[in-house]
């Protein structure tokens, strides 16, 4: 099992407090036009188009369903297949035992089409956001789980100029607090706005 955080453990970051989506927008879109590179954006409820400001890309989730969603046709075609016509072939209704019997196969080719899909999405989506069991979620700040939005900045990618930069943005932009994080535990006190 893993007890760890993956993506912000023995990292040393910079992150400021916002209290308000629009002004963690503009900070982004701000920042990023000055070649700041933005670490991460931790929100407890969806903020539209912030993903666009940050520059992630369009997900691939719907090659992965289409994916899935092959692997649950053919294994529903393989399992009629298989029972109907090698292992145990059956006359039910009159209905013939070789390839002309797919139209009655469909409903259960559909359901199992249906059934590898939503459970393939699933495990991909834990799988991918490292979501396990065990593993500690990112927090930086307990407020970021309740009402706060935080942007984070990766500081040893940062000279003193930049960090002075970036106190500058964050603090023209409305930001409530600015802190360092440390490892696992955030410097108390650290740079304030």
């Amino acid at each position: 099992m893993f007890c760890f955080s993956t993506s912000i453990n023995k990292r040393n970051l910079i992150y400021g407090v916002f209290d308000d989506d629009s002004n963690l927008i503009n900070t982004v879109e701000e920042v990023r036009e000055k070649g700041i590179e933005v670490f991460d954006c931790y929100t407890p409820f969806p903020v539209h188009h912030l993903d666009t400001a940050m520059g992630i890309n369009r997900t691939r989730l719907t090659i992965a369903a289409f994916l899935c969603g092959t692997t649950g046709f053919c294994l529903g075609l393989l399992l009629q297949f298989y029972t109907m016509i090698f292992d145990w072939p059956m006359n039910i209704g009159g209905k013939p035992s070789d390839y002309h019997m797919l139209p009655s196969m469909v409903p259960v080719v559909f359901e199992c089409t249906v059934l590898c899909t939503a459970y393939g999405l699933a495990f991909l989506f834990f799988f991918r956001n490292k979501m396990g069991h065990g593993v500690r979620p990112d927090i930086l700040d307990l407020r970021q789980t309740d009402d706060h939005l935080l942007i984070a900045f990766d500081s040893d990618t940062m000279d003193q100029a930049t960090k002075t930069e970036l106190n500058a943005i964050l603090t023209k932009n409305g930001v409530l607090s600015i802190h360092e994080y440390s490892g696992q535990y955030a410097i108390e006190g650290g740079a304030h706005a």
